[in-house]
């Protein structure tokens, strides 16, 4: 483009009214002094980043409906060609629009850049806006130019929260001279828990041997080695005093940890992993940063060492949102802090298998300040062959982190009885698939009869442009509530907070790849009402869930004991019956046996958590689920990248939970669900 048409263009843009400055400058989040700066900055940045110039455009849902999927930036092909009649977003379909313009004027017209900029000069905030036909309401330009500002500004609230916690370069900063040492200066008691680690001990215990600050105790708890990991340790116990050992037990990372706490003797209190080492003036500046300062805690950089030779950094300043919305930020094997802090908080939680250091910053950090210190304070190796928590724990003890912090069982139950009777709360938890979730929506709309249902729509932490097609295609709908998550919570967590926003008697669990029938829900809730076995209600129901060629893929779950797995039935029934448990597909039971049993268990990462959570609901004592023949369900079966990533860690998570059911497998095929 030579010089004159990029002028020409910029100009074009600038006066065309399509062109929002508002909007522009919350998508791009800068701030420009002219319309002619924001559309120059489009043209050379903007375009290519997916960013758009109004709400009434939106580059993957054109793309996706013109086949223009090559085409980049797609606005640009689309503004300065003579483009024909289409849909540019959920909000905006000019085939709809030419049929009942807003202001015609004589004009006929042809082109869609025509038809978006006459929308643009007259429409007034009150205007009904010419959606697409995926939509599931029909908001007013109003409306919807202001959730689309609100859906720009959590992208970039998030993008801030999720900002990358490593680099590939530390430059650290620098650090306040020391001051003098004092005579009889503060203890830290250093907390190392072990077992079997007798090959790797030494270099640890050897790092705090070197610190440059002297004042220390090291805490070792042995926490039931089978190897000679207490005599190495007490080998040094005999060198240098200030080594402890005590041995207990196997018992877990953290009740040892809370062991050496209970034992401490510190005014500050530091831990150390058995495979880690320490720079030797860890100790010296964080006490200093600690006495001179009000901070609660400190922590230091972490140099990571791969097995390939490439090294990369932990170290980013946060707050207690960026460690709840983003992620952890902080190694707890470089965390000095106060003992008191500690004993406020209750040490660490004994009911956790992983991420536990993550559970104690976000504790920590809701006490006060807790600071970076600009150097790295500890080498980590991130081989992978030294038996770690990280690699033999699931991965899904994160997202049970999390769910002590954003979930309130007690007073999500206790307001359970308030929810409005009759009412079907329908929950779809949707992660970057607009293109199923949103026509899934309007099925539920459309086919749902006189039932009163809310439908609460998850977004799962998804990319911005999925994330503003759905926050403008459910835009509108009076049944329909979005709530958008910071992050992806996997389906378990993020359905139960979609659970605790519901206000239904009943709750009914909808996967986003789905498509109901006709008339599919009265007979879910006829068999939910009926008398079960021995009088009592049933627990559960769910509907015949069917293969996009009509196939079943499941009448049910199977729980056959021996087995490595549960497994769908495939036998269509001729009328309501009894299963052993109910698919996550979809599955309707009342909100107040979900909530006693505190719902679904996000130890399991996208997958089995539906044969889990109806074997909790039988063993507390609600054991009755019916499949309802006549009421159908079709599943596309369309999975979200790392659908099955975690499966081999579910199978042993479930194998282990219900022993007298199933046995281990690493080799069972997967559940499609």
């Amino acid at each position: 483009m030579t010089r004159w048409d990029h002028r020409e263009r910029t100009a074009a843009l600038a006066r065309s009214p399509l062109f929002d400055m508002e909007y522009y400058e919350a998508q791009s989040n800068e701030s420009f002094h002219t319309k002619k700066d924001a559309a120059e900055h489009f043209l050379r940045h903007g375009a290519a980043a997916g960013f758009s110039p109004t709400p009434l455009y939106n580059e993957e849902w054109y793309g996706f409906h013109t086949g223009l999927l090559h085409e980049a930036p797609r606005f640009c092909h689309m503004f300065f060609h003579n483009e024909p009649l289409n849909t540019t977003s959920p909000l905006f379909d000019a085939r709809v629009y030419v049929q009942k313009p807003l202001r015609r004027g004589g004009a006929r017209l042809i082109t869609l850049r025509d038809a978006l900029e006459q929308f643009a000069a007259h429409a007034t905030p009150d205007t009904l806006l010419p959606v697409h036909e995926f939509c599931a309401g029909a908001p007013t330009w109003g409306e919807a130019r202001a959730e689309a500002l609100k859906t720009s500004a959590r992208y970039w609230r998030r993008a801030e929260l999720n900002r990358e916690r490593f680099s590939t370069e530390w430059h650290s900063g620098p650090l306040p001279e020391l001051p003098p040492r004092a005579a009889g200066s503060a203890l830290v008691s250093v907390v190392m828990p072990v077992r079997d680690r007798a090959t790797v001990i030494s270099a640890a215990i050897e790092s705090v041997l070197a610190q440059s600050y002297p004042d220390w105790e090291l805490i070792v708890v042995d926490d039931g080695s089978r190897d000679n990991t207490p005599d190495i340790v007490q080998r040094y116990s005999e060198r240098d005093p200030r080594v402890h050992l005590v041995r207990g037990p196997a018992a877990g990372v953290c009740a040892a940890r809370n062991s050496g706490i209970a034992a401490a003797e510190g005014r500050y209190i530091a831990f150390l992993d058995s495979d880690n080492v320490w720079v030797p003036e860890l100790l010296e500046h964080s006490v200093a940063a600690l006495e001179t300062g009000n901070a609660v805690a400190v922590y230091a950089a972490v140099e990571m060492k791969k097995e390939s030779g490439e090294n990369r950094f932990l170290a980013i300043h946060g707050s207690r949102d960026d460690l709840l919305y983003g992620g952890n930020f902080v190694d707890l094997n470089t965390l000095v802090v106060r003992s008191e802090a500690i004993a406020e908080i209750g040490g660490f939680d004994e009911s956790l298998r992983r991420w536990v250091d993550y559970d104690l910053a976000i504790r920590l950090f809701a006490l006060g300040p807790v600071e970076l210190l600009p150097f790295v304070g500890v080498i980590y190796s991130e081989s992978t062959g030294t038996g770690r928590i990280s690699t033999v724990e699931a991965p899904g003890w994160e997202q049970v982190v999390l769910s002590k912090y954003l979930l309130d069982w007690d007073k999500i139950e206790a307001a359970v009885p308030a929810r409005v009777p009759g009412r079907v709360s329908i929950v779809i938890p949707s992660y970057a698939d607009w293109r199923h979730t949103l026509p899934a929506v309007r099925s539920v709309l459309a086919n749902s009869g006189d039932v009163d249902i809310e439908i609460v729509v998850v977004d799962n932490g998804s990319p911005r442009s999925p994330s503003e097609i759905l926050a403008a295609g459910l835009l509108g709908a009076n049944q329909v509530r979005l709530l958008p998550l910071e992050r992806n919570t996997n389906f378990a967590l993020g359905s139960n907070l979609g659970f605790a926003l519901g206000t239904g008697e009943y709750t009914l669990f909808l996967n986003c790849d789905t498509e109901v029938g006709e008339n599919w829900l009265a007979p879910l809730l006829s068999a939910l009402n009926e008398a079960g076995a021995e009088g009592r209600p049933v627990t559960a129901v769910q509907p015949l869930v069917l293969n996009d060629d009509g196939s079943v893929q499941s009448a049910g779950l199977r729980f056959e004991r021996g087995e490595p797995i549960p497994h769908d039935l495939l036998t269509v029934p001729s009328e309501v019956t009894e299963i052993d448990g109910v698919s996550g597909v979809a599955m309707l039971l009342r909100s107040v046996d979900f909530a006693a049993v505190h719902g679904f268990d996000p130890i399991f990462s996208n997958g089995y958590d539906d044969a889990d959570f109806s074997l909790r609901l039988a063993a507390a004592g609600h054991a009755d689920f019916r499949v309802v023949p006549n009421a159908r369900v079709r599943h596309f079966q369309l999975f979200s990248p790392g659908r099955f990533a975690a499966d081999a860690n579910n199978r042993r998570l479930l194998a282990a939970r219900w022993p007298e059911l199933f046995q281990p497998s690493g080799h069972a095929a997967s559940r499609a669900r």
